[in-house]
């Protein structure tokens, strides 16, 4: 029996000031990205780019979230979605948010309680879905993280949305920085209940098959930088970025890159199939 309550890494959450300029960027790249979903009572919106490496319980997308009402945001989200754009937090597959609240609490983490989540998602003009979680709201440590569990997960899983032009199937690397990123790995191991590992080019550890790797860098804080994305048609990806005047790295092991600044404060990593 896993005693940490921890499914999976199941999604990022990205914060970004224009909602609907990141949807075309994305979608110029080849993605397909939800149509918006507001939670009305944290005053937020979001739009999701799902992917199909689910398994369990737990979901597998990155998400886009943008304030709509700054007046209904909780603390710990008003506290998050500040600042420049970029990913604020990882998002934990739970098996039981009350357990896993408690095993946090006794580890200096000071979630509140679960909050169940009840949101609208607009399939077409006329059909609504509505999606239902009970969420641990973000907390800081090594790096901002939360966790859910969903009611229905079968919600995130429609064919037509989780199939992408570009090919991507999924991510597979949060990439991080960190001044020291054996300290950082070590320490979210120990929340993640996995171990870490030193590498040349800095330390990392893993869940569910993905890694999340910290390089080092010279900042008072650990961070998140971006991902990498695997199944990628590369070429696909080139034509997508060049309609949008941007000029993607090619890199090692079959790579192509997208800064931060051309994606909305996430280095975006695609490997090809």
């Amino acid at each position: 029996m896993n005693d940490t309550h921890i499914e999976a890494i199941d999604h990022l959450l990205t914060f970004v000031p224009e909602l609907d300029a990141a949807a075309r960027t994305f979608d110029a790249l080849g993605f397909t990205v939800t149509p918006p979903s507001e939670i009305t009572a944290m005053g937020i919106t979001n739009r999701l780019i799902l992917f199909r490496d689910w398994s369990g319980n737990a979901a597998h997308f990155i998400e886009m979230m943008a304030v709509t009402d700054a007046g209904r945001l909780p603390p710990p989200m008003a506290a998050l979605l500040r600042g420049p754009a970029g990913i604020k937090s990882m998002v934990l597959s739970l098996t039981d948010p009350a357990a896993a609240q408690a095993r946090f609490a006794a580890m200096g983490l000071p979630f509140g309680p679960p909050r169940h989540v009840r949101r609208e998602w607009k399939i077409d003009a006329s059909t609504s879905v509505w999606p239902e979680f009970d969420v641990l709201l973000p907390v800081d440590d090594v790096l901002a993280f939360n966790g859910c569990r969903y009611a229905n997960v079968e919600l995130y899983r429609r064919a037509e949305w989780s199939a992408h032009a570009n090919g991507v199937t999924g991510f597979d690397r949060v990439l991080c920085s960190a001044a020291d990123p054996a300290a950082a790995a070590n320490r979210l191991a120990l929340i993640l209940g996995t171990e870490a590992v030193a590498r040349d080019d800095g330390a990392s550890t893993t869940l569910g098959g993905i890694e999340v790797h910290f390089e080092r860098h010279p900042t008072a804080a650990a961070r998140y930088d971006g991902y990498r994305l695997r199944g990628a048609d590369l070429d696909a990806v080139r034509r997508g970025a060049e309609t949008l005047g941007l000029l993607p790295r090619t890199g090692g092991g079959g790579t192509l890159a997208l800064s931060a600044e051309a994606a909305f404060g996430q280095t975006l990593v695609f490997k090809g199939a």
